[in-house]
């Protein structure tokens, strides 16, 4: 039944349904002392509306919940695939922190207990879900049968760091920072595919991984809110994008796999 995905018809349906959010972006604010624009909680959700929608039309409301409950179901992913789908994060971040103290760029990260960690990680993986529903669990097989996974994995880091630039000015990025997410998209974009290739297709791979991204910015960057200290950014998507290419070089560019 995946084959009558239509990768066009999702990257149009989730433009659609960006654009009123976009818009409405700069009215609605920030939220709080981590100023994460408060549209960014909706659009989150949009690659996940979208790709259930079509799924739904096209193959039924049951593969459209099995689709979800693929994004939530942490027995698909076991063994070797799952430790390294927990500790990817943490190293990247862990590499960042070495190399900024040996510049001489070190910083205070913001000072965030266990029940706060606990609390936005569970709000992470919720929005990472809303993402990874649409990128990974709905999108990405169709183009990877056409385009091979990293082809897919380019393809969807376009739109991905497109649709990241409204909230990113919001919270103050400059052009340098908007620049080096092109890296940074289509490096972290590539980690996921091999993830979630190696993983055996598993879609929680994806949503993990890629919640345990955005709170290891936010436990190790030395900023509240944005986290666009240029210099901690820049060094973070050049760390992402040698992991990418060491797992190109280790895989096949067809699957990522070995």
């Amino acid at each position: 039944m995946q084959a009558r995905r239509s990768p066009l018809a999702f990257f149009l349906l989730v433009l659609a349904l960006a654009i009123p959010l976009w818009l409405a972006g700069p009215r609605l604010g920030v939220i709080g002392e981590l100023r994460i624009p408060a549209s960014d909680l909706a659009l989150a959700f949009v690659p996940m509306v979208a790709a259930l929608v079509l799924t739904a039309r096209s193959e039924g409301w049951r593969a459209a919940a099995d689709l979800l409950r693929r994004a939530f179901d942490p027995t698909s992913l076991r063994g070797r695939w799952l430790a390294a789908t927990l500790l990817l994060a943490p190293a990247i971040y862990l590499a960042v922190w070495l190399v900024m103290q040996a510049a001489g760029h070190g910083g205070v990260p913001a000072r965030l207990g266990p029940v706060t960690l606990l609390l936005l990680f569970g709000l992470f993986l919720v929005l990472a879900a809303g993402e990874e529903v649409g990128w990974m669990g709905y999108a990405f097989d169709p183009l990877q049968r056409r385009w091979g996974a990293v082809g897919a994995s380019l393809v969807l880091a376009v739109p991905w760091w497109v649709g990241h630039l409204p909230s990113m000015r919001a919270i103050g990025a400059t052009a340098s920072d908007m620049a080096w997410w092109v890296l940074g998209a289509a490096a972290l974009r590539i980690l996921i595919a091999w993830l979630y290739n190696n993983g055996g297709g598993t879609l929680f791979a994806a949503v993990l991984f890629h919640a345990l991204l955005n709170l290891g910015r936010i436990a190790t960057y030395p900023a509240m809110g944005s986290h666009y200290d240029s210099v901690w950014q820049a060094t973070g998507y050049v760390v992402a994008g040698g992991l990418a290419c060491a797992a190109l070089l280790r895989s096949r560019p067809s699957t990522l796999t070995r």
